[in-house]
């Protein structure tokens, strides 16, 4: 009975340890990236991936005549397609720098009193909405895998321009937008009021650690 309870003591000691060593490991390696290169996510099973950025489109003012053109439109650019994609839409904070820095500089040029002390009252309202992570907006992607890097970007492109013809507004991301992406799903909270690590280079650099 003894033995019993010092083998089970034993066996949560490893598992704590195992909990204690996955907690210290980066967010890098949790994910299943490699690098990212040329605009490209590399997995580490050695796949490529491309990413593309589509605008959303507000159908709901369109007559019933455009609404039909757009949806057939989006569905032969995937119909057309031999090899499966993703869709998928992340929910992302505003960035409000750019437009609290303005509120800033038109507070200091400001010289009527009334006006300034409004304009600052606004800037600590749109500073309370950046840092709550109230201000949010919904992105849509759609990612292509493949092998070759030359092959996956011309089917990218590909699909971009026929997207397109519908009235997407489609791009691809580039090295920083992947990185703004992969800081987004694995800090969520963070990204409200964090921005993502700036690119250096082609490989990935610690998200986290």
């Amino acid at each position: 009975m003894l033995k019993k309870i010092l083998a089970k003591d034993k066996n949560v000691k490893i598992e704590k340890a195992k909990m204690e060593e996955q907690k210290r490991k980066s967010v890098q390696e949790w994910l299943p990236v490699s690098d990212i290169t040329e605009n490209l996510l590399k997995r580490k099973d050695g796949k490529f991936v491309c990413i593309l950025k589509l605008r959303p489109l507000n159908i709901g003012l369109k007559s019933d005549n455009e609404k039909k053109r757009i949806i057939h439109s989006v569905f032969e650019a995937i119909n057309g397609l031999k090899e499966s994609i993703q869709i998928f839409s992340m929910g992302r904070p505003v960035d409000l720098d750019h437009y609290i820095h303005s509120l800033q500089a038109k507070s200091k040029e400001e010289i009527n009193i009334t006006k300034k002390r409004l304009i600052q009252e606004y800037l600590k309202y749109v500073a309370s909405i950046a840092t709550g992570g109230e201000a949010m907006e919904r992105r849509f992607y759609v990612m292509l895998s493949g092998k070759e890097n030359n092959e996956l970007k011309t089917k990218a492109h590909e699909l971009a321009t026929n997207l397109e013809k519908s009235g997407l507004k489609v791009e691809m991301c580039t090295d920083q937008d992947i990185i703004d992406l992969l800081f987004c799903f694995s800090h969520p909270a963070q990204a409200a009021f964090e921005r993502p690590p700036a690119f250096a280079g082609p490989y990935l650099s610690p998200i986290y650690s």
